[in-house]
């Protein structure tokens, strides 16, 4: 399995950053020319060269912005959304650093220092692919992952106590990555948003106290919000949209105030990963893995521990999980077409002839 993901200014073909996962080599200069070269030589003949079937694998083409083009490479036998991953690293672009400044490029090497920044989310996201990583395997990229356990209306209402306290609206909870709990008001971000701002806790590396600056796609993209993450428990973050104050330092003081009487409650919600269900909730034996998907919200529900028995088995977690990721992405997309994105959710709307391409045997 491996993915390598070129970002390239459009207009000049100078790449502002390349990132990988899995079993690859670093992909040499001469090649992202070459690559970028296609697209221009396309783009000249008033065509839009879509994708290229190679050996084992999938390239991919992306322009956003008419500023930035994105090349996608997954190899190896993985299954993904490759278009949407795409779609997905764009938006952490314009999270980071705003819609306007993606779109012009005024200064080059200057958007590419300001992008550092979301090189850990990049990174993350990329890893996530991977099922032998866990708890970062993921299975579907463009719904909020979450976990379904008892405490989560109590969590709520600390949450909604918490956004108050420190004058913000919207807050979440999260457990490995995973929506646990959110404040009354989250609801009103866009799911991408909501996406992003997991990515944003769950790429925290541990840091107990963080305070960055984000740009919300469809609420705010030019002007910036305070995003506050705070780690309250190992793998467990909570994330606050706020204004310029109070201070980091204060902050710091009402989170202790308010959650420290939780930590039980908090802890009891941990016990429900890595099933991700309750306990309540009972499953036939011959289930080997689930995925639950809630459309409207646009959030989902996956697990492969769904018996404590499960030793046993011959077939791993990590097959379960590819095998889930599969059938979404080859087969369930297809058969519930409500599961694509929805119209302008960056598909491009180009009306060039289209190029499907694959390599010759």
């Amino acid at each position: 399995m491996s993915v390598i993901v070129i970002a390239i200014a459009s207009e000049s073909g100078v790449p502002i950053f390349s990132k990988k996962a899995g079993n690859n080599e670093n992909i040499q200069f001469s090649t992202i020319a070459s690559l970028h070269g296609i697209n221009m030589f396309t783009k000249c003949h008033n065509l839009q060269m879509i994708n290229t079937l190679v050996d084992n694998g999938t390239i991919l083409w992306k322009e956003y912005c008419k500023s930035v083009t994105l090349i996608g490479i997954a190899t190896g036998g993985l299954e993904c959304d490759l278009e949407l991953l795409l779609s997905c690293i764009h938006d952490v672009m314009v999270f980071c650093i705003g819609k306007k400044e993606l779109e012009n490029l005024k200064n080059l090497d200057q958007i590419k220092r300001d992008l550092r920044q979301c090189y850990p989310i990049l990174d993350y996201l990329l890893e996530s692919l991977d099922p032998n990583l866990v708890p970062r395997s993921t299975i579907v990229l463009d719904f909020i992952q979450s976990i379904l356990c008892p405490q989560a209306q109590q969590l709520q209402q600390v949450l909604d106590n918490y956004a108050q306290s420190v004058t913000g609206r919207w807050a979440c909870l999260t457990i490995h990555g995973h929506l646990v709990a959110t404040s009354s008001d989250f609801c009103e971000l866009d799911p991408r948003e909501t996406r992003l701002l997991l990515l944003l806790a769950a790429a925290q590396d541990g840091a107990p106290l963080r305070d960055t600056l984000v740009y919300l796609q469809h609420m705010s993209p030019n002007v910036a919000f305070r995003a506050v993450t705070c780690k309250l428990l190992a793998d467990v973050y909570v994330l606050v949209i706020c204004g310029a104050t109070p201070a980091l330092s204060q902050i710091d003081e009402l989170v202790l105030q308010v959650w420290e009487g939780y930590a039980q409650v908090i802890k009891e919600a941990k016990l429900v990963y890595p099933r991700n269900f309750p306990l309540s909730v009972n499953f036939d034996t011959a289930l080997l893995g689930l995925l639950v998907i809630n459309v409207s919200k646009r959030r989902c529900v996956f697990s492969r521990h769904l018996h404590s028995n499960q030793k046993s088995r011959a077939m791993s977690g990590v097959h379960r999980i590819d095998i889930l990721r599969t059938f979404y992405v080859t087969t369930a997309k297809d058969l519930a077409p409500e599961l694509k994105l929805a119209e302008g959710d960056e598909k491009g709307n180009s009306d060039k002839p289209i190029i499907y391409g694959a390599e010759s045997q």
